[in-house]
């Protein structure tokens, strides 16, 4: 695409891939072909018997389709994730740091408009002159 900074379809195009491994890596794909599996049976068995049987049928596990059959092999034959062994985590130990508030200290603040922070009027500066005056 002509014209157009190469940033502007990488990022969401690895944002994309970056989800889909991330989709693929906890087994969400057997989920998602499972519930078409559902869908379709629910809509076949609806068709040969009543709605209530067919939502029986089709939950009850007797009677799978082939996509339910392939879903299982599936589940079966992908190697289970790291999560579920128990990994040994050694963590190094680290002294614990306490942060100390500093103590307060009177703050002055700076003079506003003229008048000093005590209060009381100094010196009135002249209000400054309307223009430049050019010396030759």
């Amino acid at each position: 695409m002509p014209g157009r900074a190469p940033s502007t379809y990488l990022v969401p195009l690895m944002r994309g891939l970056l989800v889909a491994a991330l989709c693929l890596s906890l087994g969400i794909q057997w989920a998602l072909l499972q519930s078409v599996a559902w869908t379709g049976m629910l809509i076949s068995w609806s068709q040969e018997v009543s709605l209530v049987e067919a939502v029986k049928n089709t939950f009850d596990g007797e009677h799978p389709c082939p996509l339910c059959k392939a879903v299982e092999s599936g589940r079966k034959e992908t190697p289970k994730s790291a999560s579920t062994k128990p990994v040994r985590l050694d963590a190094v130990l680290v002294s614990t740091v306490r942060l100390v508030a500093p103590v307060a200290q009177p703050f002055a603040h700076a003079a506003w408009r003229g008048v000093p922070a005590d209060g009381h009027p100094g010196t009135r500066h002249r209000p400054p002159r309307g223009g430049l005056t050019v010396l030759v």
